[in-house]
């Protein structure tokens, strides 16, 4: 009798909890670190580095997604996934990611001559390493996931970053450049999936079914084909920027567009990571079924409001302390990035519905859609700047929002005016403390003592708003904090 991957778990609060208590742990450690690093290497490397990275980067990614693709979601998706179902799709991505990697490697001098940038030729060809990697991780992750096991995250991710780190950063010191942020890269990627291999009990075998495949090829290429769109939407304006206007533009946009971006995906994708198995398991149960996105809805906006209505406030003392006075171009695209990931935060919670319920070529559709709108406004903002490139981001994830709001609406009466009106209390409290943070930023202070005097004045005006408002997320965040499994049920 087939091994089958054990994933019938009682989903329930407790359950819940204390995998997001694991994912935030693991997120916000990786982050802490990450955040530590960058810093260090932003001082240490010149802006047009970034630049020609931040090239690099986009083509990998892009490729990334096919490896990565849907066959994660498949299996998480289908309740009766066995290990032949993983070892199937292990050969499959080993056999795939490795072709994918020798045609990047005779293309990259192609790249580089598009971008007029030889260094990117081997620049590109390490870093893509990273595919390989990416192949059996991608596995490994639907395994963790779908087992709702998210501990062994934090220790293969904190390992990767931690060790990754340290190298990139000696290598920075040495004078490597470019090869510093590449070769932390690939390592990240190899410690990580080194770790998983020995903390999960998964032990792949050499066994392949092409039933098993074609039943996850159903699926899963409808979640690529999603995903693809959704990379080129996100990545085309990198290379428009790239292409269009200088190194150093693409390095205060990309720069303004990665701090938003360690906080917000971060913590979007602690919560999705365990809130997409935990909604594939309610898939027949529509009301508990929205229950869950409501209230995932509800607590996004307490966390991810504040955060990004607080770092859109102090980006300008934040800059001068950590980059230096080199970087505050920086500024006005963190301040963007700010809005944007607090919506695309919305977005990611209600994305994961239509795949949790099956809706794979809806995925698909609504992607397409999501991908013209984004093409389109980029297209109007590039003649107007790099300033107004970032701002067509801003409308476009709002609208993406609003397309998600209406199709849940269809498939499972998901109502977006319950969300609303239970999330008015942390909007008031962060419209107040942002209004009371950005005034302190005027004053004529040391930047350091003005950021201090921010930050510490949000979270405490921000706590005592949320307790004033009767806010019932701020006891149940306090109690998680607590390690009290409690929840204030009076909604």
């Amino acid at each position: 009798m087939e091994n089958e991957v054990n994933t019938e778990k009682v989903v329930n609060k407790k359950t819940i909890t204390s995998n997001l208590l694991w994912r935030f742990l693991e997120r916000f450690g990786a982050y802490i670190v990450s955040f530590v690093i960058s810093v260090v290497l932003a001082r240490i490397l010149d802006p047009s580095t970034y630049g020609i990275i931040a090239l690099m980067t986009v083509v990998i990614a892009f490729l990334d997604v096919f490896v990565t693709g849907g066959f994660a979601n498949s299996l998480i998706y289908d309740k009766k996934a066995n290990d032949k179902d993983f070892n199937t799709l292990l050969v499959f991505n080993i056999i795939f990611s490795f072709t994918l990697y020798i045609a990047l490697f005779f293309l990259s001098p192609l790249i580089a001559s598009y971008y007029e940038k030889p260094a990117l030729t081997w620049l590109v060809r390490v870093s893509g390493i990273t595919l390989l990697i990416s192949g059996i991780k991608n596995l490994q992750y639907a395994f963790v996931a779908k087992r709702l096991e998210f501990k062994k995250f934090f220790y293969a991710t904190i390992g990767g970053t931690v060790f990754s780190g340290i190298v990139g950063i000696i290598m920075a010191f040495k004078g490597y450049g470019a090869w510093a942020l590449v070769v932390q890269g690939v390592l990240n990627h190899f410690i990580d999936s080194l770790i998983l291999w020995f903390v999960i009990k998964w032990k792949p075998k050499f066994e392949f079914s092409f039933e098993l495949f074609k039943k996850h090829f159903s699926f899963g290429w409808k979640i690529l084909v999603y995903k693809i769109i959704y990379n080129i939407s996100n990545s085309v304006r990198q290379l428009a920027i790239g292409k269009k206007y200088s190194d150093a533009d693409l390095a205060f946009y990309n720069r303004g567009k990665t701090y938003p971006n360690m906080i917000g995906q971060n913590i979007t994708s602690s919560v999705n990571s365990v809130m997409y198995p935990v909604l594939a398991k309610t898939q027949d149960d529509k009301q508990r079924f929205n229950d869950i996105l409501y209230k995932s809805f509800k607590m996004n906006a307490f966390v991810m409001l504040p955060i990004c209505v607080g770092f859109f406030c102090v980006a300008e003392a934040f800059i001068h302390i950590l980059l230096g006075e080199k970087w505050l171009p920086a500024v006005p695209y963190i301040q963007i990035f700010c809005v944007v990931v607090f919506l695309n935060s919305i977005e990611a919670i209600f994305s994961n519905g239509p795949m949790a319920l099956g809706k794979s070529t809806a995925s698909m559709i609504l992607g397409i859609i999501e991908c013209v709108i984004n093409i389109v406004l980029l297209v109007a903002a590039i003649p107007f700047g790099v300033l107004m490139i970032g701002y067509s981001m801003i409308v476009s994830s709002f609208i993406n929002c609003v397309i998600y709001f209406i199709y849940l609406k269809y498939i499972s009466g998901f109502r977006i005016g319950v969300c609303l009106k239970g999330s008015l209390d942390s909007v008031f409290a962060c419209v107040l403390m942002g209004f009371a943070v950005y005034c302190l930023g005027n004053i004529e202070l040391p930047f350091y003592v003005v950021f201090i005097i921010q930050v510490l004045s949000g979270f405490l005006l921000y706590y005592l708003f949320s307790k004033s408002f009767n806010n019932d997320t701020l006891p149940y965040c306090l109690s998680l904090l607590k390690g009290k499994k409690k929840r204030n049920e009076n909604n």
